[in-house]
């Protein structure tokens, strides 16, 4: 046959609906909470684990219910954590709302590049030794994304 296998990788692609707000230091539509639908790519490159995969497609089913109808915030808006509410204040905005609501990322503002690292270091937290490189493209609408990449 002649050929051999060189290199392994897995394709996943989903939207889901959220909306943010970005803190910026300068007028723009966008300092007002609007939303999207996302669409989101992933692809990982890996040797196949003990399971015969690179990495399983549940653990990415689960981030999108994660980020699923919610509204995703910085931790660094985040003034107060009452029992199940939260306090997001910024852009002139004091939000209070269920915790469950909310997607708090730990990066300093919610543009689609933060979301993609965000989204790439979650699956980074699940993969395993076998996976070689994360590439996540967030798109916001049919003409503008972020990506990012993961190499070890």
């Amino acid at each position: 046959m002649g050929f051999h296998v060189t290199e392994r990788k897995i394709g996943w692609h989903k939207d889901f609906d959220s909306s943010h707000f970005l803190a910026l230091p300068y007028e723009s539509k966008c300092l007002r909470i609007h939303g999207h639908t996302y669409n989101v790519d992933v692809e990982i490159w890996g040797d196949l684990n003990e399971n015969g995969m690179i990495f399983d497609f549940n653990h990415l089913s689960r981030l999108i219910k994660l980020l699923d109808h919610r509204i995703i915030v910085s931790e660094s808006w985040v003034v107060e954590r009452k029992e199940d509410i939260i306090v997001i204040e910024k852009n002139g905005k004091r939000i209070e709302l269920p915790a469950d609501e909310a997607v708090i990322l730990d990066k300093p503002n919610v543009t689609a590049e933060f979301i993609a690292e965000w989204f790439a270091e979650r699956i980074a937290e699940k993969a395993g030794d076998n996976v070689e490189k994360i590439r996540v493209k967030i798109w916001e609408d049919p003409r503008s994304y972020a990506e990012v990449t993961l190499e070890k």
